[in-house]
């Protein structure tokens, strides 16, 4: 019984938290070609609760990692070749909880 409700704490506690996905989408909405970017080794470097201006929970992280565009980007005047790579540092993302997911 007490192993049985350990796991539910634990899977109802990762649920209320952003996913790697969350979170590498949201890093993505900033770059162009975005739908064809991904996100390569992903570090959360830091990772706080915080709250948005209207009250809503959330979360703040502090990442690093790359973006890397494997068939590159024409779109808006932009020419980056296939496998092209951006590496960021402790870049800021936070994420809010709404009613689509984490934005």
């Amino acid at each position: 019984l007490f192993v049985y409700f350990i796991s539910i704490v634990f899977f109802c506690s990762c649920k209320n938290t952003p996913s790697n996905k969350d979170i590498e989408k949201k890093i993505l909405i900033e770059y162009t070609c975005a739908e064809t970017a991904k996100v390569n080794s992903l570090e959360i470097v830091k990772s706080s609760p915080t709250t948005s201006l209207f009250g809503f929970k959330g979360y703040e992280y502090i990442v690093s990692g790359e973006v890397e565009w494997p068939t590159g980007c024409t779109e808006f005047g932009t020419s980056l070749p296939s496998g092209y790579k951006e590496k960021f540092d402790n870049k800021r993302v936070v994420l809010i909880k709404g009613e689509e997911g984490w934005q």
